[in-house]
Formats: C-alpha cells, sequence, structure tokens
C-alpha cells in the first residue's frame, strides 16, 4: 500500500478526530484537535490512502524540545508498519524544525507503542502514577535524544 505521509490539513480533522475516538480509550476533544491544528507550536502529521487518513500524530515544538502526546494509527490499519513510518516522518519534521529532544508517555500496559519507541531508541525516564483513566494506569515516560543523528 503507498500511503502519503504529509502535514494535516483542515479538510483532515473529521476523519483524525474519528480515529481517534475509535481507538483512544480516552480520546482527544475536536476542540482539542482544533487548538492544535492552529497553534504556532504544534503540527499534525497524517498517513493517507488517497482521501482516507490512516492515520496522525500530534507533535508539539518549543525548540529544541518537543512532546509527542498522540500517535495514532486507525484500527483497520494497525499492524502494517504505518505508525513506525509515520513515527520515522514525525520525528524528521522534528528534525527539520531543530528539535533535539522527544519527550511521551505511554500506558504501561501498551506493549506494541512501548516496542516501537524502544525500537526508535526512546529511553524510559520516569513513571507518572494513575496518569491515564479509563482504565487507571501508570504512564511511563519516554525521550528520545539528540535525534539529529538518527
Amino acid at each position: 500500500m503507498a500511503l502519503e505521509y504529509r502535514f494535516a490539513t483542515e479538510a483532515d480533522l473529521e476523519q483524525i478526530f474519528e480515529i481517534e475516538q475509535s481507538v483512544m480509550p480516552c480520546p482527544w476533544s475536536m476542540k482539542s484537535f482544533q487548538e492544535a491544528f492552529s497553534s504556532d507550536y504544534s503540527i499534525i502529521l497524517v498517513a493517507a490512502d488517497d482521501y482516507r487518513i490512516c492515520g496522525f500524530s500530534v507533535l508539539y515544538i518549543t525548540a529544541p524540545e518537543a512532546e509527542l502526546p498522540d500517535i495514532v494509527v486507525s484500527k483497520e490499519y494497525q499492524g502494517q508498519g504505518i505508525g513506525r513510518a509515520l513515527l520515522e516522518y514525525t520525528i524528521s519534521e522534528a528534525k527539520a524544525k531543530k528539535v533535539e529532544t522527544i519527550f511521551l508517555e505511554v500506558r504501561v500496559s501498551n506493549a506494541p507503542a512501548r516496542g516501537l519507541y524502544d525500537s526508535f531508541g526512546f529511553e524510559e525516564i520516569g513513571t507518572r502514577k494513575y496518569f491515564y483513566s479509563n482504565p487507571v494506569e501508570d504512564a511511563i515516560c519516554m525521550r528520545l535524544d539528540a535525534i539529529e543523528t538518527l
């Protein structure tokens, strides 16, 4: 499958919101996505199959650091390497914006995501107790340093 990896447009927000609602246990509101889309400090990237969004990432940038609060692949596209390609694209866009370190949190139970982050060199730097709800769960805090060398 040949996907296009690109910056989100306002026309993509409804599909992004629908993916978030169907995949995430504590999904973002549409207002949160609209705020991220209109902010000078964030970028939303998508993986698209023609006009269908398959996955997306949100990156908040305060160079030389950035936070990756959301990276999601639609259920029907999971397990096909889209998350890996989307994370790679997100990191390359972060590099272009002079980001040196990316931070994120991930549920302790989310083994696939943790494995993906480990494979990119993210390191565990701490735990946030009871960070997530639905169900209540700890977050593993991770960081990726020196991304310019990747």
